[in-house]
């Protein structure tokens, strides 16, 4: 049977490699070969095909990789088992020829589209409602975790392990059902941005470093950290208007909120540095709108109404004066 395998695949120009101990097979996965998809027998000694797939899915490289189980077992209970291992695919001997080329077929085409490089210009924007966006076009995500896992990849370039990723985005699952969340949500993910987008390494995955995206996040950081170290308002300015809307608006993940919370204390403090320097510079006007940035931002800062009232006054509109402070009294009231 393993021959007859070996020569139906390669009659269709598949490069097979066939081993007749899954002891030397596992040798050679852990020794650096890396298959686009694992065909393996159920019986077979020293052991069966389901611990041969376990040890095969400790190596992080092979976690992905398509896995189909081909046996003379026809009871349901062998294939409830290798399906709830994560196997691809569960084919009965004896196997018809076209059955097994289009088992493997699926699952190297499916390889074939992971590998698909995303080029042109990419740009991840995570203010206001998060997106990716290419040469123009928005990208299109069938699931919203996908779309997460980017941004919390984007926060935290160092890399993450899969324990890590199921904490932050599935906080309360089972290790098993954690797994293959990760492991589905990571295929989505390549799916949309090309599969190199995504490596592994010492059990840890990261962003690609070659891969280019622009993140307006990462830039506000650095245009607000030269603000501070300039002190100019053309630079605070800059780092003011990539401020677009609150961190990843819609997603209510821990990690998000934290993200989201830093950022909005941030940016307080930045506005508030800004509008006191306008303040200082006699720029009435300047100072005028980054005071009403501020009741924007944080409504409830008695800084900014206060502030938005002075500049006013400053202006001669004694109305609006009193007009911004009788909107934060009742806003206090009504809190």
């Amino acid at each position: 049977m393993l021959k007859v395998s070996e020569l139906t695949l390669a009659s269709v120009g598949y490069d097979v490699i066939a081993f007749e101990d899954p002891i030397e097979a596992l040798a050679e996965l852990r020794d650096g070969l890396r298959p686009d998809v694992i065909v393996s027998d159920v019986s077979m000694p020293p052991m069966d095909g389901f611990e041969f797939h376990g040890h095969v899915r400790e190596i992080s490289e092979l976690r992905g990789v398509p896995f189909l189980f081909l046996t003379a077992l026809e009871d349901r209970n062998s294939m409830r088992k290798g399906m709830t291992l994560g196997a691809d695919d569960y084919l009965t001997k004896p196997v018809k020829k076209e059955e097994l080329l289009e088992a493997v077929g699926v699952r190297l085409r499916r390889i074939e589209e992971l590998r698909r490089p995303l080029t042109g210009v990419v740009a991840a924007h995570g203010f206001g409602h998060p997106m990716v966006v290419r040469e123009g076009q928005r990208l299109d995500w069938d699931s919203l975790k996908a779309l997460e896992f980017l941004f919390y990849l984007l926060e935290h370039r160092s890399g993450v392990t899969t324990f890590e990723v199921a904490e932050a985005l599935w906080p309360g699952k089972t290790e098993s059902k954690a797994s293959s969340s990760f492991h589905t949500t990571l295929y989505r993910l390549r799916k949309v941005m090309g599969g190199d987008v995504v490596e592994s390494a010492n059990r840890r995955y990261y962003l690609q470093e070659s891969f280019q995206i622009g993140y307006d996040v990462d830039a506000y950081r650095q245009l607000a950290r030269q603000a501070r170290e300039t002190g100019s308002m053309r630079d605070f300015v800059a780092a003011i208007r990539l401020y677009t809307g609150h961190f990843m608006a819609g997603f209510d993940s821990n990690w998000v909120d934290n993200v989201r919370l830093s950022l909005q204390a941030s940016h307080l403090t930045l506005l508030e540095t800004a509008a006191a320097k306008a303040v200082t510079s006699d720029d009435v006007t300047q100072a005028t709108t980054l005071y009403q940035l501020m009741t924007e931002h944080e409504p409830y800062s008695e800084t900014a109404w206060e502030g938005l009232a002075d500049a006013w006054e400053a202006r001669g509109e004694r109305a609006r004066a009193a007009e911004a402070r009788e909107r934060f009294e009742r806003l206090m009231m009504e809190g």
